[in-house]
């Protein structure tokens, strides 16, 4: 790695496990808040044979940037890159130093086969700018939604049952260890025309699903009430933040011959409810700017513009054009 200059003042280095936290607390500053688990899940990583490669600035023994390119491998072929700094150290090249590392090592052991992402908060026009400059574009764009639960009680367990016996299911808790089959199945067939990081024709491997969500997470069975032994037709994932009263929604998907039924509106109104009732103060959520039934029904649910992300990729590898 490089040793320290005037231009960058920081060594750039090789992340060590005993940086992590430092630098997933850096990372977010770009990806946003609710991708922390993924982030240090995948910093993480020590999977043989995985294509990982992490680093991070610092400077008087102070971790200041941070940046990957790492597999993922719910969607294979995917490797994801970032790079951020800390806010009080921007403009010194330090950003630059970390891309141009992790870029002349992508070009060593990268390939057409691959297809580099990244998610980027869109309040971040800067940064997108210096993605760009990677070869980096924009394939989605993805609008932040916060909804705040507190004194909504009745309302939430109102709206709950109308609209569960609008779309005419039963939403219930999953145990996830126990009914893992099943959900990955609901996962599976709730996936078809939803944007996926990079190429529409990308490859999903629901199998590794469970790496996108903490084990504390709460899944969310749609179930069919006029269909008898029918497997469920939709779900919603939603997971505690790091830290205060906020929760997530991991992922919502609806089986594709029952959408248009209210089922994404019942699992939303029921996730609601379900993270009221074990202390949530607020549930924030992304969705595709094209998918205007989402939005609409966010809107209707009262929920309130937030911050949300472009989906940026690359296929080859990092270098310059």
């Amino acid at each position: 790695m490089t040793a320290p200059n005037a231009q960058v003042a920081a060594t750039i280095r090789v992340m060590r496990q005993d940086d992590l936290t430092a630098a997933a607390d850096l990372l977010v500053l770009s990806a946003g808040d609710d991708k922390r688990h993924r982030l240090l899940e995948r910093l993480a990583s020590t999977e043989p044979d995985e294509i990982h490669h992490a680093l991070v600035a610092e400077r008087s023994g102070v971790i200041v940037g941070a940046g990957k390119i790492i597999a993922e491998p719910a969607w294979p072929g995917t490797v994801a890159a970032l790079v951020a700094v800390a806010p009080h150290e921007r403009g010194r090249g330090i950003g630059t130093a970390l891309a141009n590392e992790l870029a002349a090592w992508a070009r060593d052991n990268l390939g057409p086969r691959h297809l580099v992402t990244s998610t980027l908060r869109d309040d971040l026009e800067r940064g997108r700018e210096f993605a760009a400059r990677y070869g980096l574009t924009v394939t989605h764009h993805s609008v932040g939604w916060r909804f705040d639960l507190a004194g909504r009680a009745d309302e939430l367990a109102e709206r709950a049952a109308r609209s569960a016996d609008t779309a005419g299911v039963r939403v219930r808790v999953a145990d996830f260890r126990a009914e893992e089959a099943v959900v990955l199945d609901c996962i599976t067939r709730s996936l078809p025309g939803l944007p996926v990081p990079g190429a529409e024709d990308q490859d999903v491997d629901v199998s590794q699903a469970h790496r996108l969500f903490t084990d504390d997470a709460v899944v969310l069975l749609a179930e069919p009430r006029d269909e008898s032994g029918a497997p469920p037709c939709g779900l919603t994932i939603v997971t505690p933040q790091s830290d205060g009263g906020d929760w997530y929604t991991v992922y919502t998907g609806v089986a594709v011959d029952h959408r248009g039924r209210g089922v994404a509106i019942a699992l939303k109104a029921a996730a609601l409810l379900e993270t009221h009732r074990r202390g949530a103060t607020a549930v924030s959520t992304h969705n595709d700017d094209g998918n205007e039934a989402i939005l609409r029904a966010n809107r209707a649910f009262g929920m309130q513009p937030s911050v949300g992300y472009w989906s940026l990729a690359r296929r080859d590898d990092l270098s310059h054009d």
